[in-house]
C-alpha cells in the first residue's frame, strides 16, 4: 500500500487526526472502515442469494468478501463477527456443481494429460484471450499496470520464439511483482474502479477476481518468467505450470452481476468454454512456435465481452 503522512506539522485537530491515522499496512483508518463495510456488504448479498438457492451468485459475493478481509491486515481485524462464517461457505461451495468448479476441475485432469510445454502453452493462450478486457479497464484510476499485459504477452511469445534477452526476463520478473502488488491494493477491490462497456452494462476490475483469477494469473507468470530464463525448450523440466486461472477467461462474475440468467446459459461463456477446449486440442497437437505465436496474435485482438 501507499505510504501515508499524518500530518506531523499540520494544525488538524485531534478529530481530523484521527481521520488520517495509518494502519499497519499504511491505509487510512477511513478506508479501513469502507472496506469492513464493502466486505460485509458483499458477505450478507452472498448469504441472501444462498438462502434463495441461487449459488452461483452466492459464491461470487462471499468470495469477494473473502478477498478483501484476507488482503487487508486492518480489514480482517474488522470482521470477524462475519468472516468465520464466510469461509465456511466459501469451502462449502467449493464442492458444489458451479460453472467456476467444473471448468477447473476438468482443466486440472485435462492438464495431466499433456506435458508442462504443452500446458505452459495453453496458457499463454488464455492469457491473450484477455488483453482486450485489459485494455478496458486500464481506463480506471491507478490501472495504468494493466495497459502493461500487452507487453507482458509480447516478452512470453518472444520468449517460446528464442532465447529471452536479459533485459526482457529483467521487465518480466519487476512486471510480476508490481502486478501482485496491484492485485493486493485496495485499487483492485473498489466498487468505483469500473467502466462502461458500448453495451451499457458496467465492468468492474474486481470482476478479475473470479476466483482469484488474477491472483492465479499473477502466478503463472511469475513461473512462466523461471521457464523462460532457462529457455522454453527446457519447459518440460521445470515447475507445473499454474492453470488456475484459465476458468476466469469466463469473466463469470462480469455475467453474474449484470445478467439475471443461469450462467451456463450465457452465449459468450458458451463460446469461451468452446475456445478453452480448442486450445487444449491444439496444444495437444504439439504445434510449432509460430502457430502458437500466430494463434495468440489473434486471440490479442479477439473482444470475449463482445461476441
Amino acid at each position: 500500500m501507499a505510504g501515508f503522512l499524518k500530518g506531523l506539522f499540520t494544525k488538524k485537530s485531534n478529530e481530523e487526526a484521527a481521520e488520517t491515522n495509518t494502519s499497519v499496512q499504511g491505509m487510512p483508518h477511513r478506508e479501513v472502515t469502507e472496506l469492513s463495510k464493502l466486505a460485509e456488504k458483499y458477505y450478507r448479498m452472498g448469504k441472501e442469494y444462498q438462502l434463495k438457492g441461487d449459488l452461483e451468485r452466492a459464491r461470487l459475493y462471499l468470495d469477494r468478501a473473502s478477498t478483501i478481509y484476507s488482503s487487508f491486515e486492518q480489514v480482517y481485524d474488522e470482521c470477524e463477527m462475519f468472516m468465520y462464517d464466510c469461509d465456511e461457505q466459501v469451502g462449502m461451495l467449493e464442492e458444489e456443481e458451479l460453472l467456476y468448479n467444473e471448468i477447473l476441475e476438468e482443466v486440472m485432469e485435462k492438464a495431466e494429460e499433456i506435458t508442462n510445454r504443452q500446458s505452459y502453452i495453453w496458457g499463454i493462450l488464455s492469457f491473450a484471450r484477455l488483453q482486450a478486457v485489459f485494455r478496458k479497464l486500464s481506463a480506471c484510476r491507478d490501472c495504468e499496470i494493466l495497459c502493461e499485459m500487452e507487453r507482458a504477452l509480447d516478452v512470453l511469445c518472444h520468449g517460446m520464439e528464442q532465447t529471452m534477452k536479459e533485459e526482457e526476463l529483467e521487465y518480466l520478473q519487476d512486471f510480476v511483482s508490481r502486478f501482485y502488488d496491484f492485485c493486493d491494493s485496495e485499487t483492485f477491490v473498489k466498487e468505483e474502479n469500473q467502466i462502461v462497456l458500448e453495451n451499457g452494462s458496467v465492468l468492474q476490475v474486481f470482476d478479475l477476481n473470479g476466483n482469484s483469477a488474477a491472483t492465479c494469473l499473477q502466478i503463472f507468470l511469475d513461473k512462466c518468467a523461471c521457464i523462460l530464463e532457462g529457455g522454453f525448450q527446457m519447459a518440460d523440466y521445470g515447475e507445473p505450470a499454474e492453470l488456475d486461472f484459465i476458468p476466469g477467461t469466463l469473466m463469470v462474475d462480469y455475467y453474474l452481476r449484470t445478467r439475471e440468467e443461469d450462467p451456463h446459459e450465457v452465449s459468450q461463456i458458451q463460446a469461451e468454454v468452446s475456445r478453452i477446449w480448442s486450445d487444449y486440442e491444439f496444444v495437444k497437437g504439439d504445434p510449432d512456435i509460430q502457430s502458437v505465436v500466430e494463434r495468440a496474435e489473434n486471440y490479442r485482438k479477439l473482444d470475449i465481452l463482445d461476441i
